[in-house]
């Protein structure tokens, strides 16, 4: 989702020039596309980010300080402040989960997988008993 990428990287530049969020600005331009794609090993397109974009300033992460350019002069706002390091938050404790809670969450995602995978075993079972087969 590039709307977390945008979202961190604004954060990330905000704490390394210990600036507050009330003074960053910024542009969606072939700039950040290039940013943010080699930083994170992606390929968008400026319209790719226009639309994260949209999405962020509907949920308000994002906000313009200004009327003159729909993508210029944008800042983050609180709530993006707290939806990206939520995020970050929820991925941290994602990736330092054990093995065993990492097998049970993939199972509990994938529990019809395993309920047709079983059924089938029985119905393979039960047609072996019914037609003789050893």
């Amino acid at each position: 989702m590039p709307e977390f990428k945008i979202l961190a990287d604004i954060i990330d530049f905000m704490e390394s020039n210990s600036v507050t969020a009330q003074t960053v600005s910024f542009s969606v331009d072939q700039e950040l596309v290039d940013q943010l794609n080699s930083r994170h090993g992606t390929a968008y397109s400026v319209r790719d980010l226009e639309k994260a974009i949209d999405k962020c300033i509907a949920y308000e992460w994002i906000a313009r300080r200004s009327l003159d350019r729909k993508y210029s002069s944008l800042c983050i706002t609180t709530k993006g402040v707290g939806a990206a390091r939520s995020r970050q938050k929820a991925e941290e404790l994602k990736a330092s989960r054990s093995w065993l809670k990492k097998t049970s969450d993939y199972i509990e995602d994938h529990k019809g997988l395993f309920v047709v995978m079983g059924f089938l075993v029985a119905v393979g079972t039960f047609a072996a008993k019914f037609f003789g087969v050893n």
